[in-house]
Protein backbone atom coordinates (compact mmCIF):
# COMPACT_ATOMS: atom_id res chain seq x y z
CA UNK A 1 0.00 0.00 0.00
CA UNK A 2 1.34 3.62 -1.07
CA UNK A 3 1.57 5.99 1.63
CA UNK A 4 3.32 9.06 0.43
CA UNK A 5 3.85 10.70 -2.67
CA UNK A 6 7.11 12.49 -2.80
CA UNK A 7 6.56 15.79 -5.14
CA UNK A 8 9.57 17.78 -7.11
CA UNK A 9 8.85 21.35 -6.90
CA UNK A 10 9.44 23.24 -9.69
CA UNK A 11 8.03 22.30 -13.31
CA UNK A 12 5.72 19.78 -11.15
CA UNK A 13 3.68 21.33 -8.49
CA UNK A 14 4.47 25.11 -8.93
CA UNK A 15 5.32 26.80 -12.32
CA UNK A 16 7.78 28.93 -10.84
CA UNK A 17 9.66 30.38 -14.06
CA UNK A 18 9.16 34.13 -14.42
CA UNK A 19 10.04 34.27 -10.70
CA UNK A 20 12.85 32.81 -11.30
CA UNK A 21 13.72 34.65 -14.26
CA UNK A 22 12.90 37.51 -13.19
CA UNK A 23 15.84 37.10 -9.71
CA UNK A 24 18.10 35.61 -12.08
CA UNK A 25 17.97 38.48 -14.13
CA UNK A 26 17.98 40.96 -11.85
CA UNK A 27 21.24 39.18 -10.49
CA UNK A 28 22.58 38.77 -13.90
CA UNK A 29 21.68 42.96 -14.85
CA UNK A 30 23.67 43.94 -11.20
CA UNK A 31 26.59 42.62 -12.35
CA UNK A 32 26.51 43.75 -16.34
CA UNK A 33 26.23 40.32 -17.43
CA UNK A 34 24.20 39.17 -20.21
CA UNK A 35 20.33 38.20 -19.44
CA UNK A 36 18.34 35.01 -20.46
CA UNK A 37 15.36 34.60 -21.56
CA UNK A 38 12.64 32.04 -20.62
CA UNK A 39 13.21 29.57 -23.07
CA UNK A 40 17.08 29.79 -22.10
CA UNK A 41 16.46 29.45 -18.49
CA UNK A 42 13.74 26.47 -18.63
CA UNK A 43 16.57 24.70 -20.56
CA UNK A 44 18.95 25.14 -17.66
CA UNK A 45 16.74 24.68 -14.53
CA UNK A 46 16.25 21.12 -12.76
CA UNK A 47 20.17 20.62 -11.37
CA UNK A 48 19.68 23.27 -8.95
CA UNK A 49 20.67 26.85 -8.50
CA UNK A 50 23.60 26.51 -8.45
CA UNK A 51 24.42 24.76 -11.24
CA UNK A 52 21.53 27.42 -13.15
CA UNK A 53 23.72 30.38 -12.08
CA UNK A 54 26.93 28.45 -13.69
CA UNK A 55 25.18 27.61 -17.28
CA UNK A 56 23.90 31.39 -16.73
CA UNK A 57 27.04 33.41 -16.53
CA UNK A 58 29.39 31.51 -18.74
CA UNK A 59 33.13 32.42 -18.40
CA UNK A 60 33.74 34.39 -15.27
CA UNK A 61 36.23 34.28 -12.42
CA UNK A 62 35.51 31.64 -9.56
CA UNK A 63 35.29 34.63 -7.15
CA UNK A 64 33.25 37.04 -9.36
CA UNK A 65 30.72 33.71 -9.87
CA UNK A 66 30.76 33.24 -5.66
CA UNK A 67 28.93 36.93 -5.52
CA UNK A 68 27.03 36.52 -8.29
CA UNK A 69 25.46 32.59 -6.99
CA UNK A 70 25.61 33.95 -3.56
CA UNK A 71 23.73 37.39 -4.80
CA UNK A 72 21.23 34.89 -6.65
CA UNK A 73 20.60 33.04 -3.16
CA UNK A 74 19.77 35.66 -1.31
CA UNK A 75 17.28 37.28 -3.70
CA UNK A 76 15.88 34.09 -4.49
CA UNK A 77 15.10 33.81 -0.88
CA UNK A 78 13.23 36.68 -0.56
CA UNK A 79 10.90 36.82 -3.52
CA UNK A 80 7.91 37.15 -3.27
CA UNK A 81 6.65 34.43 -5.61
CA UNK A 82 4.17 36.64 -7.17
CA UNK A 83 4.69 35.73 -10.69
CA UNK A 84 4.61 31.41 -9.42
CA UNK A 85 1.34 29.23 -9.63
CA UNK A 86 0.04 25.34 -8.97
CA UNK A 87 -0.71 24.15 -12.21
CA UNK A 88 -3.60 23.33 -13.83
CA UNK A 89 -5.97 20.49 -12.19
CA UNK A 90 -3.12 20.39 -9.10
CA UNK A 91 -5.64 21.72 -6.89
CA UNK A 92 -7.90 18.91 -6.96
CA UNK A 93 -5.52 16.17 -7.29
CA UNK A 94 -3.66 17.20 -3.77
CA UNK A 95 -7.04 17.60 -1.69
CA UNK A 96 -7.87 13.88 -2.98
CA UNK A 97 -5.05 12.46 -2.16
CA UNK A 98 -4.79 14.48 1.00
CA UNK A 99 -8.18 13.27 1.67
CA UNK A 100 -7.41 9.52 0.92
CA UNK A 101 -4.55 9.43 3.76
CA UNK A 102 -1.51 10.06 1.55
CA UNK A 103 1.17 11.68 3.34
CA UNK A 104 3.12 14.47 0.84
CA UNK A 105 6.14 15.49 0.89
CA UNK A 106 8.28 17.85 -1.31
CA UNK A 107 12.18 17.40 -2.33
CA UNK A 108 13.76 19.80 -4.48
CA UNK A 109 17.32 21.27 -5.73
CA UNK A 110 15.95 24.92 -4.65
CA UNK A 111 17.79 26.52 -2.37
CA UNK A 112 16.13 25.02 1.29
CA UNK A 113 15.31 28.40 2.71
CA UNK A 114 13.40 29.56 -0.42
CA UNK A 115 11.84 26.19 -0.58
CA UNK A 116 10.12 26.76 2.93
CA UNK A 117 9.10 29.99 1.96
CA UNK A 118 7.53 29.14 -1.43
CA UNK A 119 5.99 26.00 -0.27
CA UNK A 120 4.58 27.95 2.74
CA UNK A 121 2.95 30.75 0.00
CA UNK A 122 1.40 28.13 -2.11
CA UNK A 123 0.96 24.91 -0.70
CA UNK A 124 -0.10 25.83 2.85
CA UNK A 125 -3.40 24.43 2.55
CA UNK A 126 -2.79 21.25 0.87
CA UNK A 127 -1.65 19.20 4.57
CA UNK A 128 2.15 18.81 3.36
CA UNK A 129 3.95 16.88 5.61
CA UNK A 130 7.44 17.24 4.45
CA UNK A 131 9.48 20.21 2.73
CA UNK A 132 13.51 19.82 1.99
CA UNK A 133 15.24 21.82 -0.96
CA UNK A 134 19.20 21.57 -1.49
CA UNK A 135 21.39 21.60 1.68
CA UNK A 136 24.61 21.86 0.42
CA UNK A 137 26.98 20.00 3.06
CA UNK A 138 24.71 17.80 4.07
CA UNK A 139 23.25 16.12 1.10
CA UNK A 140 23.91 16.09 -2.14
CA UNK A 141 21.62 17.38 -4.91
CA UNK A 142 19.23 15.19 -6.88
CA UNK A 143 19.78 12.87 -8.78
CA UNK A 144 21.78 11.46 -5.47
CA UNK A 145 18.97 9.64 -3.68
CA UNK A 146 20.09 11.21 -0.06
CA UNK A 147 17.89 13.91 -0.01
CA UNK A 148 14.89 11.02 -0.88
CA UNK A 149 16.51 8.81 1.78
CA UNK A 150 16.47 11.46 4.47
CA UNK A 151 12.37 12.14 3.53
CA UNK A 152 11.61 8.79 3.80
CA UNK A 153 13.23 8.57 7.85
CA UNK A 154 11.65 11.93 8.20
CA UNK A 155 8.32 10.95 7.38
CA UNK A 156 8.41 7.40 8.86
CA UNK A 157 7.79 5.15 5.59
CA UNK A 158 9.86 2.79 3.87
CA UNK A 159 10.53 3.11 0.15
CA UNK A 160 8.47 0.46 -1.31
CA UNK A 161 5.25 2.52 0.25
CA UNK A 162 6.23 5.81 -1.38
CA UNK A 163 5.90 7.55 -5.19
CA UNK A 164 8.15 9.90 -6.53
CA UNK A 165 6.81 12.43 -8.91
CA UNK A 166 9.17 14.48 -11.28
CA UNK A 167 9.05 16.28 -14.59
CA UNK A 168 12.84 15.94 -15.53
CA UNK A 169 15.60 13.51 -15.82
CA UNK A 170 17.03 14.55 -12.96
CA UNK A 171 13.86 13.36 -11.08
CA UNK A 172 13.86 10.19 -13.22
CA UNK A 173 17.52 9.06 -12.03
CA UNK A 174 16.56 10.39 -8.49
CA UNK A 175 13.25 7.97 -8.19
CA UNK A 176 15.59 5.50 -10.20
CA UNK A 177 18.72 5.29 -7.64
CA UNK A 178 16.24 5.46 -4.62
CA UNK A 179 14.66 2.24 -5.64
CA UNK A 180 11.21 3.89 -5.12
CA UNK A 181 8.07 3.77 -8.16
CA UNK A 182 7.99 7.26 -10.05
CA UNK A 183 5.50 9.24 -12.11
CA UNK A 184 6.69 11.76 -14.89
CA UNK A 185 4.32 14.70 -15.45
CA UNK A 186 3.94 16.39 -18.69
CA UNK A 187 3.51 19.88 -18.07
CA UNK A 188 7.18 21.03 -17.24
CA UNK A 189 10.50 21.35 -18.55
CA UNK A 190 11.38 19.10 -20.30
CA UNK A 191 10.18 16.41 -23.55
CA UNK A 192 8.45 13.41 -23.37
CA UNK A 193 11.59 12.05 -25.52
CA UNK A 194 14.30 13.13 -22.95
CA UNK A 195 12.06 11.35 -19.96
CA UNK A 196 11.75 8.34 -22.04
CA UNK A 197 15.23 8.58 -22.91
CA UNK A 198 16.23 8.84 -19.65
CA UNK A 199 13.90 5.80 -18.27
CA UNK A 200 10.60 7.11 -17.22
CA UNK A 201 7.43 4.04 -18.46
CA UNK A 202 4.83 6.32 -16.29
CA UNK A 203 3.20 9.67 -17.70
CA UNK A 204 1.06 11.97 -16.13
CA UNK A 205 -0.51 14.51 -18.89
CA UNK A 206 -3.04 16.30 -15.94
CA UNK A 207 -3.51 15.99 -12.54
CA UNK A 208 -6.68 13.92 -12.92
CA UNK A 209 -3.92 11.50 -15.26
CA UNK A 210 -1.34 11.75 -11.94
CA UNK A 211 -4.30 11.24 -9.38
CA UNK A 212 -5.43 7.72 -11.48
CA UNK A 213 -2.23 6.27 -12.07
CA UNK A 214 -1.39 6.80 -8.52
CA UNK A 215 -4.28 5.13 -6.95
CA UNK A 216 -3.13 1.95 -9.92
CA UNK A 217 -0.07 1.91 -7.74
CA UNK A 218 -1.38 0.74 -4.87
Amino acid sequence: MKKLIIFDLDGTLLDTVDDLLFTLNTTLEKFGLKTINREEIIKKLGYGAKKLVELAVGDITSEEFEKVYSDYCVRLANCDNSLTKLYDGLDVCLKALKSDGYKLAVVSNKPDDAVQVVCKDKLSEYGFDFFMGNRPGEFNPKPDKSCVEYCLKQVGINAEDAIYVGDSEVDVQTYLNANIDGITVLWGFRSKEILQKAGSIRFASTGAELYDIIKSLN
